[in-house]
């Protein structure tokens, strides 16, 4: 039996890129680079009963064959630059990252033609939908902050091969971290349903 609006984001920590730079370095801490691409699938009905049932059919997003109704899925990239020092010790000048996000909604396409208290129901569950997966592509951005920030605190290291490997294990269990903070979120909202993104 179906019930509500169904959810999913999907997490991928990319391999990082490191760079060895000599100038033109980047600020040692910044913001992240964030770019943000957005689809739709039709979905259309003159009842709520139908278009919950196009929805259901709609979707691309079926992890497990269980249908969703959207999900958002962010990559992390990040780049390191560091400087071997006069005691042939190794320390991080700068980190970038660069965030991927990449989300995917319903677009109810007789929206025009609904009757006023079913649009209104419609218009509310895509605000909360929205509102719901927004919070995932922030938790996004917020790994590849603290990414920033802790890779850019790193202490010096024996060597530059120890530096980068240490700077990716911590990259790495950042995102994993942030992996089970989605896990959390879900839980608490129930896929979002407890904030409104239920329909009908």
């Amino acid at each position: 039996m179906i019930v509500g609006a169904r959810l999913r984001s999907i997490i991928f920590g990319a391999a990082n890129i490191l760079i060895v730079a000599v100038t033109c370095l980047p600020p040692a801490f910044a913001e992240p680079e964030v770019s943000v691409q957005k689809s739709q699938y039709p979905v259309s009905g003159q009842t709520a009963a139908l278009i919950r049932r196009s929805l259901d059919r709609n979707t691309p997003v079926r992890p497990g064959g269980k249908p969703f109704d959207a999900y958002t899925q962010w990559d992390i990239d990040w780049q390191l630059w560091w400087t071997v020092d006069a005691d042939g010790t190794c320390r991080m000048t700068a980190v970038t990252t660069t965030v991927r996000i990449r989300q995917t909604f319903p677009h109810l396409e007789n929206a025009d033609d609904l009757p006023t208290q079913l649009s209104d129901r419609w218009e509310g569950y895509m605000r909360a939908l929205i509102e719901h997966e927004d919070g995932h592509a922030v938790l996004g951005v917020d790994a590849a902050r603290e990414i920033e920030q802790q890779l850019s605190q790193m202490g010096r290291r024996s060597s530059c091969g120890r530096l980068e490997s240490d700077a990716n294990a911590m990259a790495r269990e950042i995102i994993a971290r942030y992996a089970l903070r989605e896990a959390q979120y879900d839980a608490a909202t129930n896929y979002g349903e407890r904030d409104g993104a239920r329909f009908p």
